[in-house]
């Protein structure tokens, strides 16, 4: 009976949060969100299957996407991406996770963000106080975004899971010289945040199939310096739903698995979205994916392939790669690495 009321909780809390992230929509708050860097996707093999990361949940990268598949790591696992993201624009990420017996899993997380080189303007202040705006250029701007997070996860039953991702988030968008009262002032452009992703996991038993509910990025309100106007970050509930085709055909040997995943994401700040994606495995050895976004403005459709190499009962080596087609940039290329010890 304490299984099935927790499992009611953590369901009715989220489905709250459904409505709730409704509610802000019914706001119009359509891009109005701030620090965008966090809804662009960690992982090859997330971004391989068009990020439908749901079932095949075997690496510390999870804990970008929904804590609570923290749970199905045992032992210690850690997890190094890179994406080479559009506009020379490049992701770097990092998780670690930490088995704690029965007391359930616990995760760190950083994701750093590196713009490249970046030249700014500003108003000439000198012709400023003649009434005429003109702009100057004042050389590279220093700017960067990263997130560091902490997680926990633990399995409340042998098919249902729950997790939290408690993440600090800090952006900086360099400084600028305004007049304030006609007296030049400098003016750091720098904002912090806490953030939280919250999430379930419900396996079924059958045939691989599984469910998975989490919301990303709720935070409170908050402004760069200056600015009276306040922003949320880029609050989104997601609903998954996955399962292995080939174990609905009686003939087919276990060796092999298709993985089919969908989607749906209900954003603060934008339309709905959704995405499908398969991957078919062999032996757990070596993998293929494919992907394809519904509703996305930038993104459509992916594919990915990995290898692993388990070592000895403990030590297992994973490599996946994933490109993803733009519609108006170059593709994407992601580099991921992941060990279990």
């Amino acid at each position: 009976m304490l299984i099935c009321n927790k499992k009611t909780i953590l369901f009715g809390v989220l489905l709250s949060c459904f409505f709730a992230t409704q509610s802000f929509t019914q706001t119009r708050l359509t891009a109005q969100s701030i620090m965008k860097f966090l809804n662009i996707g960690v992982g090859a093999k997330a971004s391989g299957m068009g990020d439908c990361y749901t079932s095949n949940l075997e690496d510390a990268s999870v804990i970008f996407w929904n804590p609570a598949g923290l749970a199905a790591l045992s032992g210690k696992n850690a997890f190094l991406d890179q994406n080479l993201w559009i506009a020379d624009i490049k992701q770097y990420s990092f998780a670690y996770t930490h088995h704690l017996g029965n007391w359930g899993v616990m995760g760190v997380s950083a994701t750093y963000m590196d713009y490249g080189d970046i030249y700014g303007t500003t108003i000439d202040l000198v012709a400023a106080t003649s009434g005429s705006f003109e702009y100057v250029e004042t050389g590279k701007v220093d700017v960067g975004n990263y997130a560091l997070g902490l997680a926990y996860a633990r399995a409340i039953s042998s098919q249902f899971s729950i997790g939290a991702h408690f993440k600090y988030v800090y952006s900086n968008l360099g400084s600028n010289t305004i007049l304030e009262n006609s007296v030049p002032e400098t003016m750091q452009n720098t904002l912090k945040a806490l953030a939280i992703d919250i999430g379930t996991w419900y396996k079924t038993g059958y045939k691989g199939i599984s469910f998975l509910m989490a919301l990303r990025n709720f935070s409170r309100e908050v402004n760069y310096p200056k600015i009276q106007q306040s922003y949320y970050l880029p609050l989104i509930f997601s609903i998954g739903f996955a399962a292995d085709a080939l174990r609905f055909i009686p003939s087919i040997d276990e060796k092999h698995s298709l993985i089919v995943a969908c989607k749906g994401l209900h954003p603060m700040d934008y339309l709905e979205k959704g995405s499908i994606g398969l991957e078919y495995s062999f032996n757990k050895r070596v993998f293929l994916r494919s992907g394809y976004k519904i509703n996305f403005s930038l993104e459509n459709f992916s594919f990915g392939l990995g290898l692993r190499q388990k070592i000895n009962d403990r030590l297992a080596l994973c490599f996946d790669y994933s490109y993803a087609n733009m519609k108006y940039f170059s593709g994407a290329n992601r580099f991921s690495f992941a060990f279990s010890f």
